[in-house]
């Protein structure tokens, strides 16, 4: 018997909480458990997640999503704020899935990647004053205080776009230096890598590629101006192998070719030129 009313019980509180999910799907697990406290129901922020999660319900996105299952009206009733919610955890939904399609092949991207993704972008398009982690967030789909639960400042999240993004250019770069040894064919296939990466979707490799030369860089911590000086050295060592005349400035060399790979995103039209082209026509220019 006493088996039995514990089982109405857990019972009892599962369609309290299904009934949040119902009516008030912006509330989080926390507040949830904690309006559910109120009422004299002991259950942990944990427990109510246990259960959305066996209903397909743990997000904010999966709850108003199924609102219309349960009532054809659902979604029509939201309040203005339910509303602006659903649209930033729909929003985040959506770039996910894009972003992990054409940054990440093959793989889910995580919350923290999409933001450095999402940040990256805002960078490029507005600069670090101008870009705003109100911004960021928004387009991101989650609330700005969010931000800080991946980020210490806006100045971390920069940092964190650049050491990112020059990981995945240094890979590109690894990969295309790989075999070769001549020093011409090696600065060549290296320039046609970093035209790849930042004339290609990838928002984060992309951004850090034409970032060389950015004013922005004092808002680097010095790790990450060690990762970029890192980058720019080994265009310093390829350049250096090259058999130059003596009264060619090798300084000048390395900082007007890179200053014209950064360039080319200004005038690059899709389909006319590959990197591997351009690369080609530029080290055939430098080097004659």
């Amino acid at each position: 018997m006493a088996k039995n009313t514990k089982g109405k019980t857990r019972s009892h509180v599962e369609t309290l909480v299904l009934a949040y999910a119902a009516t008030e799907p912006e509330l989080g697990q926390f507040r949830v458990a904690d309006a559910l406290h109120q009422r004299g129901v002991q259950i942990s922020a944990s427990g109510v997640r246990a259960i959305w999660k066996r209903h397909q319900l743990e997000t904010l996105y999966k709850r108003i999503s199924a609102l219309p299952e349960r009532d054809p009206r659902g979604k029509s009733r939201l309040s203005g704020v339910q509303r602006a919610r659903f649209k930033r955890a729909e929003r985040r939904w959506q770039l996910l899935e894009t972003d992990s399609k054409k940054d990440r092949p093959g793989n889910s991207m995580t919350l923290r990647h999409h933001l450095l993704v999402v940040a990256a972008r805002a960078f490029h398009r507005h600069g670090y004053k101008g870009a705003t982690l109100k911004e960021i967030a928004e387009a991101a789909g989650i609330l700005p205080g969010s931000i800080y639960h991946y980020f210490r400042s806006k100045e971390d999240l920069f940092s964190q776009v650049h050491d990112a993004g020059f990981k995945e250019i240094n890979t590109s770069l690894n990969k295309a230096l790989a075999g070769k040894m001549d020093p011409r064919q090696r600065l060549e296939a290296a320039c046609a890598a970093h035209l790849k990466v930042l004339l290609s979707e990838n928002a984060l490799a992309g951004f850090t590629g034409s970032s060389l030369f950015n004013s922005d860089m004092g808002m680097l911590t010095s790790r990450s101006k060690e990762i970029r000086g890192a980058y720019e050295t080994r265009f310093r060592a390829l350049i250096d192998a090259l058999d130059l005349p003596p009264h060619i400035d090798r300084r000048v060399f390395r900082l007007a070719l890179l200053g014209a790979l950064n360039w080319t995103q200004v005038w690059y039209k899709r389909g006319r030129q590959s990197p591997a082209a351009i690369a080609r026509a530029l080290i055939d220019i430098y080097c004659r």
